[in-house]
């Protein structure tokens, strides 16, 4: 596949531009597409390792920048669009090196998390003790391997029960960290929605008090990535309009695209975060449902992860006319795309109404 230079900062294949003319609906994914979570998802899983750490097994660890090399590659896998079962894999993997400890607790006393102790453990080299580093590194090289193949993280924890001293322990440790959803079902899920939404998100969104953190979330550290005028502009050029599917919940988007919601039909947007893992991406049906309520025959999805260009490719088996305008959010997201051949790649999403104005 051959790519030509639309304009500044965009590239489309030369044997689809034609199509894209087509286009007559434009659909977004949130984060890192509209909205730059570098400073929630990452910090949220790195404080949770700590807290885990120092909680369970009374380890003082410093989380450091192999956890940010992980998470992006985890990323561009396709299975990984739940942040959570990035973190609950991280911990596994931890856990693996670690020798499979005895844990000192079986479960987090309900007193409040002091967030500013915890964020003392990140660290901006090396993480430490060893089997941290050890352990980031290994899942780095292991997922490396796997880069353009659709994975699940099932098939990379069956290769920590293959590196596990003692599977029965390992699977001990799985039920401390619990099951990912709802929030309140598991200790890492409830300290995830916690740390993320903050204490008055979790009264406002779910109407209970929180368990373990009384305090703002990290979600105020997310900033909009996407400029009102760029929106108005694909307003235009899209006759049945803009959308929005995300894995995020309504509640979280709507807090932090406050200012935007405005240009896309919400009518005909789903946010998965709130409907169960069964609809996540790259499961299609989101998508087909989108593109029904649109009245929409041809498609754009605009995202920049892994599991965004397997949910195209997987609606494309059902019959829908998508195509996928990637952005470059992460180290690995130019060889992702490029090799697998998105249909347009932008080095930022308010490059994209170029994409409609070339002669």
């Amino acid at each position: 596949m051959h790519y030509v230079i639309v304009d500044g900062g965009i590239l489309a294949l030369e044997k689809g531009l034609d199509h894209l003319k087509e286009i007559d609906a434009i659909i977004f994914d949130c984060d890192g597409t509209l909205v730059d979570v570098s400073s929630s998802f990452p910090l949220v899983g790195k404080i949770i390792t700590a807290i885990y750490l120092d909680k369970f097994f009374g380890i003082e660890c410093k989380i450091g920048n192999e956890y940010d090399e992980v998470f992006q590659l985890l990323k561009m896998l396709g299975g990984f669009n739940n942040v959570r079962s990035i973190v609950l894999l991280i911990l596994q993997a931890i856990f693996v090196e670690l020798g499979c400890p005895d844990p000192r607790r079986k479960t987090i006393e309900p007193i409040p998390i002091d967030l500013d102790y915890y964020e003392g453990f990140i660290s901006w080299g090396k993480s430490s003790p060893k089997p941290i580093e050890n352990a980031l590194r290994w899942l780095t090289s292991s997922a490396i391997r796997l880069l353009g193949r659709y994975v699940k993280p099932n098939y990379l924890e069956a290769l920590l029960n293959k590196r596990a001293n003692s599977l029965q322990e390992l699977r001990r440790f799985r039920e401390l960290i619990g099951p990912m959803f709802p929030y309140g079902s598991g200790t890492m899920t409830t300290l995830f929605s916690e740390l993320y939404v903050g204490s008055d998100g979790i009264r406002r969104k779910y109407g209970v008090n929180p368990r373990f953190y009384d305090g703002p979330g990290l979600l105020e550290n997310e900033k909009l990535i996407v400029e009102p005028e760029a929106l108005e502009e694909l307003r235009n050029l899209a006759p049945k309009g803009l959308a929005i599917l995300s894995g995020k919940g309504r509640w979280e988007a709507e807090k932090i695209l406050g200012p935007i919601l405005h240009y896309f039909n919400l009518e005909t947007s789903l946010f998965t975060g709130d409907t169960g893992r069964d609809m996540d991406k790259p499961n299609p049906t989101g998508l087909l449902e989108c593109c029904r309520k649109l009245r929409a025959e041809h498609v754009l999805y605009v995202g920049d992860g892994g599991e965004d260009y397997f949910l195209v490719m997987k609606a494309r088996e059902r019959g829908i006319k998508a195509c996928l305008a990637a952005v470059l959010t992460n180290k690995y997201s130019y060889t992702f795309f490029t090799k697998y051949s998105a249909n347009v790649i932008l080095e930022n999403v308010n490059f994209l109404p170029k994409l409609f104005k070339r002669p």
